[in-house]
């Protein structure tokens, strides 16, 4: 045989052991080994640990794994929708996943979900409460996922380190009922001043990311509009909308009577209140895990009325879905079953500061505060969540309102930030908002 025979032989050897390797490791980028699954999520902190040792007890126990083991892996938050939907329609990525119910649209028509209903029973999902929280997973009488913990704002209160107490001034004002947003504005703006205890330090009243559309739609639902009409368009021009950037204006833009700090990020602004430096924070349960309250004293309040109006933030629902790739969907589902279960549920919001979901948990938890002073369910609040949650509005997750955000941001940051007029920035987001969703209609209702 010639020496280019060899050659071509050994070549041949070489690509079919390459193609066997890529194989190979897709296969173990799917789904580990083929008695493991895979999980991506985006925790970090004590949502983080919890979720592990929650797989660790799951790993450990052949009766809960069926002998299919789970691999975690972690996913900047940022990163993961872009990351997800690149990898799962190359046959890669993970069996299971753990992300918010605003992009299931977007994945369910992309055929990245897989629906789950098949594995139900009714009485593994009887007791999400309130009912909205399961029915987020919900479309065409199908249900693509299973609910973990609600997420939504509400208003953080602290005693300074001077003593001023501003949940009692709070509380005091609801108990008049006379917490209302001109309380609340005077209230932010009497405690914008130099910090008693350092002169130097300039303290402020409230913290909140006002440029930021998902923090913003409390401010839009107060002025009695939506980022979407009821035929579920974008919508940008209607008075609400201006009427809600007045509001925000008028507590964090750029002028001498701002109570915000300005471009206050999400470290400094809860830097700023563990040191009482801001009085208020307008944020979510994950704040929390920032904070000790054996240095840190606060509260949790709900916010205050506008013009009669409630100021209803944004529901986000977080859950697990199974991909559509998945080679083992019912080892996916044992896994996802026992996740969103109620021991699992009792777990992450004893630990970890995720609001119970489950009836039953909730209950049990709240039965526990009559005994226990310390207990995890006013430890961490569940009790204001909860009643704030059942008064907000679902966060939309269609692809008109993935539209929405980056142009709506964009003209909150130029109204915020640089005082831009606001039926110009407004307008500007419109303009925006109209060219893509035009762009994409041309292209075939690509998005």
């Amino acid at each position: 045989m010639t020496r280019s025979a060899w050659l071509w032989i050994a070549g041949c050897v070489v690509l079919l052991g390459l193609i066997g390797l890529q194989i190979t490791l897709r296969m173990q980028a799917v789904a580990g080994s083929a008695d493991r699954i895979v999980l991506w999520h985006a925790y970090i902190g004590r949502e983080a640990d919890a979720l592990l040792e929650l797989v660790a007890a799951y790993n450990a126990d052949p009766e809960l794994n069926g002998g299919v083991k789970v691999e975690v892996l972690s996913v900047a938050f940022g990163n993961f929708p872009d990351k997800l939907t690149n990898a799962l329609p190359r046959g890669q990525g993970p069996d299971v996943f753990i992300y918010a119910h605003d992009r299931l649209e977007d994945w369910k028509a992309k055929g990245l979900l897989a629906p789950v209903d098949f594995w139900i029973r009714p009485g593994d999902i009887a007791d999400f409460a309130p009912e909205r929280v399961l029915s987020a997973f919900v479309r065409e009488n199908r249900l693509y996922g299973l609910p973990l913990t609600a997420k939504n704002l509400a208003l953080y209160v602290r005693r300074l380190p001077d003593g001023t107490d501003v949940a009692a001034r709070v509380l005091a004002a609801t108990a008049r009922n006379e917490w209302t947003f001109e309380t609340f504005h005077k209230l932010a703006t009497d405690l914008t001043r130099p910090c008693p205890w350092d002169t130097s330090l300039k303290c402020y009243g409230l913290g909140v990311q006002a440029d930021d559309a998902y923090h913003h739609a409390m401010w839009l639902h107060a002025a009695g509009g939506s980022y979407l009409d009821a035929q579920g368009r974008p919508d940008t021009r209607s008075a609400a909308h201006e009427k809600a950037a007045w509001y925000a204006h008028t507590l964090a833009g750029a002028h001498k009577r701002a109570v915000v700090p300005p471009e206050l990020s999400y470290p400094l602004m809860s830097d700023m209140f563990i040191k009482g430096e801001v009085a208020m924070v307008i944020s979510g349960p994950w704040f929390q895990s920032q904070l000790d309250p054996s240095r840190v004293p606060y509260t949790v309040v709900d916010f205050p009325e506008v013009e009669g109006r409630y100021p209803a933030p944004f529901l986000s629902l977080e859950g697990l879905y199974l991909s559509a790739r998945s080679t083992k969907p019912d080892a996916a589902m044992r896994l996802m079953k026992y996740l969103a279960g109620a021991d699992s549920a009792r777990l992450r919001a004893q630990t970890a500061g995720q609001v119970p979901i489950r009836a039953a948990v909730a209950d049990q938890m709240r039965a526990e505060c009559r005994t226990d002073p310390r207990c995890a369910f006013d430890r961490f609040f569940y009790s204001q969540f909860l009643a704030i949650a059942a008064r907000s509005v679902v966060m939309p997750a269609t692809p008109e309102a993935r539209v929405m955000w980056p142009p709506y941001t964009k003209a909150l940051t130029a109204i915020i930030r640089r005082n831009a007029r606001i039926r110009d920035a407004l307008s500007e987001a419109d303009w925006e908002i109209s060219r893509y969703i035009g762009a994409c209609a041309v292209k075939g209702g690509e998005r």
